[in-house]
């Protein structure tokens, strides 16, 4: 689940569906109340109507459906929503990919503080499509900077990844692993296996192979895996110490 766009991930931060339906109360007779709250007029109910629609929660998926209602909502000032709608409007779910269109409804949510918000106008800067304006990662960094403050670790990712590769900013491999090390803290494997990296070429922090034998263990339990990265850390330590790295590595947070 990685990252040319991290849009993917941005999107299934706000995807679960996680609305608290009673176990009892089937999905469709939940879907039907919620449609009728709705058109009634209420707002959390349009909300939660898009993201029915949007993940075939009570009936078919409709990503179009789910625009209108989420639109509904966001119009009315609903911040998730807003955010929701903008991912799909970056995303073409429901219809045509449109980043113009987008932009006010991820600003309004990140003006609120939103995470998922501040992190979208990120990629806003960083993505748009050349049509629409040419990128402009100083300025992306700007919102990941703000979308890492309101606990975004994909803006964290983001942040330690162009540092380390000098877009938007000067390369600075130190400032980049300690973004990254964060990220990598915090359950991110993709974050994890580039501070393995990192520790074995001791490119922004110290060369540390049985460090970095730990990282690239908690990156592999996490699904990603380098063979090769693999094979030079374990030629640099003793067999004790490549046991001792798995467990370390099994102890780490975020598995």
């Amino acid at each position: 689940m990685r990252r040319g766009t991290r849009l993917a991930l941005a999107f299934a931060a706000c995807s679960a569906f996680g609305l608290g339906v009673a176990a009892a109360e089937p999905a469709a007779d939940e879907r039907a109340r919620t449609q009728a709250e709705a058109d009634a007029g209420d707002v959390e109910a349009a909300f939660m109507l898009g993201r029915m629609y949007r993940d075939g929660v009570g009936g078919a998926e409709d990503a179009a459906e789910a625009r209108v209602w989420l639109k509904t909502a966001a119009d009315k000032g609903h911040v998730r929503a807003s955010v929701l709608l903008g991912l799909m409007l970056m995303a073409g779910q429901g219809g045509d990919a449109d980043f113009p269109a987008a932009r006010p409804y991820l600003l309004y949510a990140a003006a609120a503080g939103d995470e998922d918000g501040l992190y979208a106008m990120g990629l806003q800067f960083m993505e748009a499509p050349a049509r629409t304006a040419a990128p402009d990662p100083g300025r992306a960094i700007f919102w990941f900077r703000q979308a890492a403050a309101a606990g975004s670790i994909d803006a964290v990712y983001k942040l330690g990844f162009m540092s380390l590769r000098g877009i938007g900013t000067p390369a600075d491999p130190a400032e980049a692993y300690g973004w990254l090390l964060k990220a990598a803290e915090a359950g991110d494997a993709q974050s994890q296996i580039i501070v393995a990296t990192m520790l074995n070429e001791g490119q922004g922090t110290q060369k540390d192979p049985k460090a970095a034998l730990v990282w690239y263990y908690r990156a592999k339990a996490n699904g990603v895996v380098d063979d090769d990265l693999e094979v030079e850390l374990l030629k640099q330590v003793s067999e004790d110490d490549a046991r001792a790295a798995r467990t370390e590595a099994d102890a780490l947070p975020g598995g």
